[in-house]
């Protein structure tokens, strides 16, 4: 036993004079999708990228750019400072020898420890010791010398008269670069500014422009998921609106991604549950009209037999046996349509020989076609291979559809059920010389209690859901289903099954 596939998507194909119902599955839906797009998720991985990498260049330059000027602070501090201690240093030396005596070795072994070149000129300008010319040192660098100007150079002071002056200068890029004047601070003990001082800068400086580099980003990453949101937006308001009851909601769609598709499979959807509803209301409506007449036909038939107009004889009573009859026959039919669209039918699929199930159904319905003189006839191609179906189905689906074709054939008119090979599977079809099917409503055969003429009657015309009837069984078991007609020349209905699996 096995119930109805839950996966089957059905879909119908018209061409010209001929319609055909097939499933879907999820694969055949999944190959349909495009193999490449640049869709969301490689934009929005792009955009991220793109907002992450641009966040990451602002922070390195900003604080690439704070680090420089924090730098050149702490070397403009530190030759501050330096300058201040030589400058004091030679004042002290002055003071404690009286005078210049003896100063290239103290002013080189200065200049060693403040890593710093020294220039000390004498109160008549005459330079008297220059770290520079140092002997003791190597090779003097006379090609990076640079002229110092005057101004560059600090009076030396004792006891309040100038007894010399001092210019200090550093080695930057291979070259010597005076200090500017003013280096000397008044302060007659300073520290060197502490390498920590830097590290609180830079870690200030990465804090905040790490906060406004993440600002930055948040707000990029807003306008660039704004689209994505609204359209989100749009689709959660159209869905309330959906469960509100109102079917006629939709999406506007925009594009060819992920959210777009996702629109499309929303305005799918509620296409489908408004046609769906449609259905519902027109098949209460059908079945309403479809039940009333019976029922009436029987209640007039009884309360003219209760008021004494009519006898309660055979033929009476046949009329409305027969009509009770036809009423059960849409019940069951009914019912059968309802289990077989809710997939709750089941089914005894079992390896089967079409070629039995065609014969024993053209034998069962051959007196019905000799007494409205129908020429029934059956043509069975050999060697046809036996296929998965559940038998009492299949013969249910063949009797439906040759009771159509015999009902709608006039008398003198042939029927002829074929069943032939199929690339893989088989083919049985029945075919008629009726009155055939208008093409505006060929695409609507296998709909629910539907007549392509709809001055037909219930007792000439059917109840209208055996062709629905037959398209459910046949897709229930993996057959496609179709019909072909012509008006004024006939009809061709048939199913194609599948071999079953060796």
């Amino acid at each position: 036993m096995s119930m109805l596939p839950t996966c089957a998507v059905k879909s119908r194909l018209t061409v010209g004079n001929r319609v055909t119902y097939r499933p879907f599955t999820a694969s055949v839906i999944g190959s349909a999708m495009p193999r490449f797009r640049f869709g969301l998720r490689a934009r929005l991985a792009l955009g991220f990228a793109v907002i992450l990498t641009l966040s990451m260049s602002a922070v390195a330059l900003f604080t690439g750019y704070a680090a420089n000027i924090e730098v050149e602070h702490l070397q403009h501090e530190q030759d501050r400072v330096r300058s201040q201690r030589i400058h004091t240093a030679l004042t002290d030396y002055y003071q404690s020898n009286g005078g210049w005596q003896g100063l290239g070795r103290f002013v080189f072994r200065t200049g060693f420890q403040s890593e710093r070149e020294i220039i000390v000129q004498d109160a008549s300008g005459k330079v008297i010791a220059d770290t520079r010319k140092w002997e003791g040192r190597g090779r003097a660098r006379e090609h990076h010398w640079r002229p110092i100007p005057p101004e560059y150079f600090t009076p030396i002071f004792a006891e309040g008269v100038q007894v010399g002056s001092v210019a200090v200068a550093t080695e930057r890029r291979g070259y010597l670069v005076p200090l500017p004047p003013g280096s000397v601070a008044i302060l007659p003990e300073e520290f060197e500014p502490p390498l920590d001082d830097f590290a609180e800068t830079v870690q200030r400086t990465l804090t905040v422009v790490g906060l406004g580099a993440g600002a930055a980003g948040v707000l990029l990453v807003l306008l660039f998921s704004r689209r994505v949101l609204r359209s989100i937006g749009n689709l959660t308001s159209a869905a309330r609106r959906l469960g509100d009851g109102d079917l006629s909601s939709r999406v506007p769609v925009q594009g060819s991604d992920e959210v777009a598709e996702l629109g499309h499979a929303f305005n799918n959807m509620a296409d489908a549950l408004e046609d769906s509803e449609r259905q519902r209301r027109a098949l209460v409506s059908d079945v309403a009209h479809e039940l009333r007449t019976p029922l009436a036909n029987i209640q007039g038939h009884i309360e003219a037999m209760q008021d004494g107009l009519m006898q309660p004889s055979p033929e009476n009573l046949d009329t409305v046996h027969q009509q009770t009859l036809h009423l059960n026959h849409l019940i069951s039919d009914l019912r059968l349509l309802a289990e077989t669209e809710a997939r709750e039918l089941s089914l005894s699929m079992e390896p089967t020989s079409v070629s039995e199930i065609v014969n024993e159904v053209v034998e069962s319905f051959r007196p019905r076609a000799e007494a409205v003189s129908v020429q029934l006839s059956g043509q069975i191609a050999d060697g046809l291979p036996i296929v998965g179906m559940d038998r009492l189905r299949i013969q249910q689906a063949l009797g439906n559809l040759l009771d159509n074709a015999i009902r709608h054939t006039p008398p003198g008119g042939v029927v002829t059920v074929a069943a032939g090979h199929l690339d893989d599977g088989i083919r049985v079809e029945v075919v008629d010389t009726g009155s055939g099917i208008p093409p505006d409503a060929l695409p609507h055969v296998f709909d629910r209690l539907y007549r392509a003429d709809p001055s037909r009657d219930r007792t000439t015309g059917g109840s209208g859901l055996g062709l629905t009837i037959t398209r459910q069984l046949v897709e229930a078991q993996g057959g496609t289903i179709w019909a072909e007609s012509e008006p004024g020349v006939g009809s061709r209905f048939g199913f194609d099954l599948p071999a079953a699996e060796h």
